[in-house]
């Protein structure tokens, strides 16, 4: 996603913002980019679009893809490090 996309901060303008089209597809409303993510961060995604804190994404991705709490922390870390980086999500921890 874009460097200078500004930072959302709830949910309800994250959720507007973003449409999604299957698992794998993302629209920016705001940038007018499209992209192609995985089906694993299309399902982090859309539960941050939602007001998902990343800490709490941790039980929810281990749960959904029957993977081990390690697993899932650094899949969590590494893709919202990624948005945190590329100012898609504000600077918050899990």
């Amino acid at each position: 996603m874009t460097r200078n996309s500004p930072p959302t901060s709830n949910g309800k303008d994250a959720a507007a913002r973003y449409r999604f089209y299957g698992d794998q597809f993302v629209l920016d409303t705001l940038s007018g980019n499209f992209y192609r993510v995985t089906p694993t961060a299309g399902f982090i995604l859309r539960r941050l679009v939602t007001g998902k804190e990343p800490g709490e994404l941790v039980n929810v991705v281990a749960d959904h893809f029957k993977i081990d709490r390690a697993r899932a922390l650094r899949d969590v870390e590494m893709f919202t490090s990624e948005l945190r980086s590329l100012g898609i999500i504000e600077d918050v921890g899990t």
